[in-house]
């Protein structure tokens, strides 16, 4: 690394970043995450300090885990963009941090130092220092400085401002506002180095509204149905896409996408759930295939890293799958904790699916006059974030509640079959699963349908709560 001696040598310090990026993926591969984070930090500080007048963003891609991370190879025509200047550094930083889910406060102070710099014409720090706040619950202080971003000269045609904005709208419950900045955004616009993850975040946005036709509409218009082999988010790109086919009732599916987002994760050394809570998902997405044994491990292990991260959002987000999955009799008081941890978290769309969730389970348990109460907090919740689909449902809930009254618990045998019937399985399947006659199903399935007031095998899947 002799060529760092020499001040603005552009060409060792390039050669000192490649060298980087293979010596952190051989690290990332033998599971020795800190030394391959370290190893990007060291070659990063030396970069900046000796080459920084040569050196843009994109040839610091692939040193640390950020979703729309600038992309890394030969730049074509003349170089372009600002020199990257030093604050960069603290704001990958405290990138790392959050990957590692380690020292909160330190990536905080990070972020914050990153951002109160003039050097805000480097779109890295600013991107990086804005999902570090958001990563924290840090959502005011993010949007402060989105506003103050936008006041700056050179910022007015950032791409970056835009999806930043609907990431922060998306994370605090409000889909319609991200889904109105950034459809246009990944529909009209040129090949971008956010398209991917704006994309991504996109789908996201409008499975949470229930415009599935869209979401997937958007996946297939950008080839991200199939092989993902050519895509730099694939994590991104995989929990969206998880995401839609958990909604379309193809939970199989979800299933593989989530857990090929935790293996694109791990190579990165990213155990934050904060960053995306990819075990959570797949213990949902297991349970609905009726792996229930699969699912509690997945969620558990999601919530001791919350803890260990602290946030309220991704504690809550955590405890509500826990609660999903239980199946030692847990569930309604973990869904009870998961509600008021997020209701503290600013977390409105996480804390509308645990509110409903929650009704369900009481209405399941026949603690009627409590799951009222809870289905009343879950349309407040629907209705603060202008969400029309939860709206209808809570409605639509209500009103069928209401008809049927009072009905008695769901029994333990009726909830296997009811279990297996929401993971696919027909009556005869789930006859010679439970080594029960087809009548028999038939009949514990009826009384389900009468004790949760719903219509038919359609209507108990879609309710999308786990009835274990």
């Amino acid at each position: 690394m002799t060529g760092l001696d020499q001040p603005h040598d552009a060409a060792a310090a390039l050669e000192a970043l490649e060298a980087a990026r293979i010596e952190r993926a051989r690290l990332a591969e033998l599971g020795r995450w800190s030394e391959a984070g370290e190893t990007a930090l060291g070659t990063l500080r030396r970069v900046l300090s000796y080459a920084s007048p040569d050196i843009v963003g994109p040839d610091l891609g692939g040193l640390v885990y950020v979703a729309g991370s600038p992309r890394p190879g030969i730049q074509h025509s003349a170089r372009h963009g600002h020199p990257v200047p030093p604050e960069r550094f603290n704001a990958t930083q405290s990138m790392l941090l959050v990957n590692r889910g380690t020292e909160p406060q330190l990536a905080a102070e990070l972020a914050h130092r990153a951002l109160k710099s003039f050097n805000w014409r480097d779109v890295g720090s600013f991107w990086y220092s804005i999902l570090t706040l958001i990563y924290l619950d840090e959502g005011e202080a993010a949007q402060l400085h989105l506003d103050r971003a936008t006041t700056r000269s050179g910022w007015a045609k950032s791409t970056a401002l835009p999806v930043l904005r609907a990431r922060l709208a998306a994370v605090n419950g409000d889909p319609v506002t991200a889904t109105k900045l950034l459809v246009p955004f990944v529909t009209h616009g040129g090949p971008d180095q956010f398209t991917e993850v704006a994309v991504a975040w996109a789908i996201e946005a409008l499975v949470e509204l229930d415009e599935l036709d869209r979401a997937d509409d958007l996946l297939r218009s950008h080839s991200l149905s199939g092989s993902l082999e050519a895509v730099f988010d694939r994590a991104e790109v995989l929990a969206a896409r998880g995401l839609l086919s958990m909604a379309i009732g193809n939970p199989e599916s979800a299933y593989d996408d989530f857990i090929a987002c935790g293996r694109e994760l791990a190579g990165w050394g990213v155990t934050n759930p904060a960053v995306i809570p990819w075990r959570s998902r797949a213990a949902l997405s297991a349970a609905a295939t009726g792996r229930a044994t699969v699912a509690l491990p997945l969620a558990e292990d999601e919530l001791g890293s919350s803890r260990h991260w602290g946030t309220a959002r991704a504690i809550g987000t955590a405890l509500r799958a826990v609660g999903l999955v239980d199946m030692e009799g847990r569930n309604i008081d973990l869904l009870k904790k998961a509600v008021d941890v997020l209701t503290r978290s600013g977390a409105r769309s996480t804390l509308t699916h645990a509110q409903y969730e929650l009704a369900v389970k009481l209405k399941i348990e026949a603690r009627h006059d409590e799951a009222q109460l809870a289905l009343r907090e879950f349309r407040e919740s629907a209705m603060a974030t202008g969400n029309k689909a939860w709206i209808e449902r809570a409605d639509d809930t209500m009103r069928r509640w209401s008809k049927t009254g009072d009905t008695p618990k769901v029994s333990s045998k009726e909830r296997k079959v009811a279990n297996l019937a929401q993971a696919g399985l027909s009556n005869g399947e789930i006859a010679n699963r439970l080594h029960l006659t087809t009548s028999t199903v038939e009949f514990h399935l009826s009384n389900v349908y009468r004790k949760l007031a719903i219509s038919g095998r359609s209507e108990l899947r879609s309710i999308l709560v786990p009835i274990l």
